[in-house]
Formats: structure tokens, sequence, C-alpha cells
């Protein structure tokens, strides 16, 4: 059967399929019945749900603000993202992944029928080829996490999740930045969105924001640099190979000199490695 690889993350969905990836905001709304509505729309268990980008347009919002909200709603998110790829459930196998740290939740999707792995061999399995079978230090800097994998010899030998120091942390550096009332006043997802354009538009007014974004991003590098030393000691300087992906890998700045692997895309790293995954 063929895989899809399936990366739901509180910023963004990352999904691969036959080489060729998406992505789409974890964004999702309750559908109203508007008189003109030509919203991209999912029916879930009798209900209709707003997914991705066409959320902003709607009142009823769902928040994602944590792991048991991602797992709830992921049945509706699995649909949207199989509905774009003109495909059924029953002719493919979904491989997905969770935080180390939430690896007790994995028995939620099995049952769903998914195959689950923890986060950061999505990666591995992008990059063995690069890699080898070295020590690795993987690092996958997400929207809500930062989760490592240290592996050596293919096999994992530790791992752990750095819980609300991902992408959010920086998003939120930038909102503390911010001199604009209503755009303080925004999620942090829509906040990544004008984060990552660097400006915004306020009464039809295109403010550029990107002195704010440049501090964060610096101060952002030396909170993370000082939160993985404590987790993890020398490893940074030590270890053979380090492996940086996620949505994140953008930002970071002088983790060190050499020995890094940064893939292609790195947001689509971990889809593509759930692609890859043979059992």
């Amino acid at each position: 059967m063929a895989v899809v690889g399936f990366d739901l993350g509180y910023g963004w969905t990352k999904v691969c399929y036959e080489g060729n990836c998406f992505k789409f905001p974890t964004w999702l709304a309750y559908h109203s019945n508007d008189a003109i509505s030509e919203l991209d729309k999912v029916v879930y268990d009798g209900r209709e749900y707003v997914v991705g980008e066409d959320a902003k347009y709607e009142r009823q919002k769902i928040i994602m603000s944590s792991v048991d909200e991602m797992l709830n709603y992921y049945p509706v998110f699995k649909k949207y993202a199989l509905n774009r790829l003109g495909l059924n459930e029953s002719d493919v196998i979904i491989v997905t992944g969770l935080p180390p740290a939430h690896k007790h939740k994995a028995e939620i999707l099995q049952k769903q029928g998914a195959v689950v792995l923890p986060q950061g061999v999505g990666i591995y399995l992008d990059v063995q080829d690069k890699a080898g079978d070295s020590e690795v230090l993987i690092l996958d800097i997400g929207f809500n996490t930062v989760d490592f994998i240290i592996t050596a010899g293919g096999k994992k030998k530790r791992g752990n999740t750095l819980e609300k120091m991902g992408v959010e942390r920086m998003v939120e550096l930038f909102r503390n930045r911010l001199d604009i009332a209503v755009l303080k006043q925004f999620s942090l997802q829509r906040l990544m969105d004008i984060f990552e354009k660097g400006y915004a538009t306020v009464e039809g007014e295109r403010i550029d924001l990107n002195g704010a974004k440049l501090k964060a991003i610096e101060e952002y590098n030396e909170i993370l640099m000082t939160r993985l030393k404590d987790e993890i000691g020398n490893v940074i300087s030590e270890i053979e190979t380090i492996v940086m992906a996620g949505g994140g890998a953008y930002y970071i700045n002088h983790l060190r000199k050499s020995g890094i692997i940064i893939p292609d895309e790195p947001e689509f790293s971990q889809a593509r490695g759930y692609a890859r995954y043979e059992d």
C-alpha cells in the first residue's frame, strides 16, 4: 500500500505522498451557513468544519492549544489532507508522529489505523543516506516544541521534548515587540503568518515589521541554545552530526561551525521521512 506522511503540527500540517509535499495552517473552525460560502470545508461525524487558510474567515474558530485537542481533531485534518490528494483512507497507510514526551498517547492514533513514530525519526529517515550510521543528534524545531533524538548505528539512544520552546516562543518574543494593539490580540497561529511575511496590513496600510522579527530571532537563538545546553550538555559540540529540521530550522544561527545537515525544505523533512517508512 502507498504511504502518506502526515506531520500534524500546531502551526502547520505537512503532508507528503509519492514525492510531492504540501502544507496548510493547522486552523479549524465550525462552518457557518452564510448565503455565500465557498470555503474549503470537510464533513466529519455529521459536522461541517472549515480547515486551513479559509478558517480565518469563520467566526467560530477552534484553537489548537494542546496535544489532546490536536489528537481530538486529527480525523478532520486527516480527511482534509486526503481530500486534497484525492485519496481514500482505505487505499493508503498514514504514517505520523508524536513528540517523545507524548508517546504514551500513540494508541489514540493507532486505533484509527495510523502508524505512529516518535517525532524526529521521520527526519532521520529523510536524511539517513547523508547521516549514515554515525552518532547523530536530530533537532526538530516545530511550532510548539523542540524535539531531540540522539541515534547511533541507526538506533534511538535518547530523546525528549522541550515544551514551549519551538517557533511559538519566537513569535511570542515578536509579539512583545509590537506596538500595535490590534496585532497583540491575534492568536499565535495568525501572528506566525505575519512573522513569516515580515509585515502586517492594518486599516489598509502595510506596516514593515522586519525589525521586530530580526530582534525576536536573535533573542530566540540565545534562549534555545541555553536550554539545549542544560538538557544535553556538550552533545552539541561533541557529536559527529547534527540534523536540524522543522519549520524553525530557518531561524537558527551559529549552532556550530560544521557537521550540520539541514534538509532541503526542512519543514517537510518529517513528513518526507514518514512517507519513506517501511514496516
